[in-house]
């Protein structure tokens, strides 16, 4: 070997022997590496796109008119029709304005966000801790229940809504609502309280905390990061409720937005421009909503992965 191969840091593949008795070389592992990367970006992109599309489209379409979405509906707004917003604030003739929608709808979901999840949170907590043949029966049932159709459960909750007057009112709609999203936070929370240091818990008990003591001064403050996710994954569908709303909600002034939005493309009147914007003006409160919890969430799930 030569000096000047000693002092090449630059590591070589070995080379074979062919039956030929030419040497063949390897292929280099960066190679197959860099294309497997590049196939992987290529897929994510794919899918990025087709997750990006519909939000541009509505985005270009909430500054168009009616017959510019119709025809070019990925074409540029051009001109841009600003007064959509308006219209689209001010809602159609038939209904209410965006501004009782947005009230409506922030009642609605508070109420179903703060009930499913308190009580969610606590229903797994106890049946996490009790690990017992009943607990996991338990368990199992909120699965099924959250599996139930809600066809099955639509007709029930009209008549019921109605004879303890909470039809038409957002805040008992939103408690019917919360009480069926409390199937999944339970499921959710579970298998995280589940896999909870014990050590932890025996540790308080040790020092003659009580169990709500523990629950409410070590497990939820270590579980933030668990419980924001629900929050955050029930307000958005809360939010954007149509099954519930639509039907038990039939008094136009206890509207929420979702409902509200289909009241642009009626029978005999279509202004799609200002559907869209309202679409877009509804999209705002999701969107700052998770930026605000965002954050919190990943520090709170990089801090319980060391516990």
């Amino acid at each position: 070997m030569s000096i000047s191969e000693l002092d090449d840091p630059t590591p070589t593949r070995p080379a074979t022997t062919t039956t030929n008795g030419q040497k063949r070389r390897l292929p280099r592992k960066g190679a197959r590496h860099s294309t497997g990367s590049i196939v992987v970006s290529i897929i994510v992109f794919i899918f990025v796109l087709i997750g990006i599309l519909p939000i541009i489209s509505i985005i270009l379409g909430s500054l168009k008119s009616t017959t510019q979405i119709v025809g070019d509906p990925l074409g540029l707004p051009i001109p841009l029709q600003f007064g959509n917003y308006a219209r689209g604030w001010a809602g159609v003739a038939v209904g209410e304005s965006m501004s009782t929608y947005f009230v409506n709808t922030v009642a609605f979901s508070v109420v179903a966000v703060i009930v499913s999840t308190i009580a969610g949170t606590m229903a797994a907590y106890a049946i996490a801790r009790a690990a017992t043949r009943t607990s996991t029966i338990f368990e199992r049932s909120f699965t099924l229940l959250y599996a139930l159709p809600y066809l099955a459960v639509i007709i029930p909750l009209f008549s019921i809504t109605g004879d303890f007057g909470l039809r038409s009112n957002p805040f008992g709609i939103g408690l019917v609502f919360g009480a069926g999203w409390l199937f999944l936070t339970v499921i959710l929370m579970f298998g995280f309280f589940a896999s909870f240091p014990n050590d932890v818990i025996e540790a308080a008990k040790t020092d003659g905390a009580s169990e709500i003591r523990i629950f409410l001064s070590i497990v939820v403050p270590m579980s933030k990061g668990a419980i924001l996710s629900c929050v955050l994954l029930a307000f958005i569908y809360s939010w954007n409720n149509l099954s519930h709303t639509l039907p038990l909600l039939v008094d136009p002034a206890s509207t929420t937005v979702a409902p509200g939005l289909l009241l642009f493309s009626a029978q005999y009147s279509v202004d799609l421009g200002a559907q869209f914007a309202g679409i877009v003006i509804s999209i705002v409160p999701l969107v700052g909503a998770y930026a605000l919890m965002h954050k919190h969430i990943m520090e709170s799930f990089r801090v319980g992965s060391f516990r």
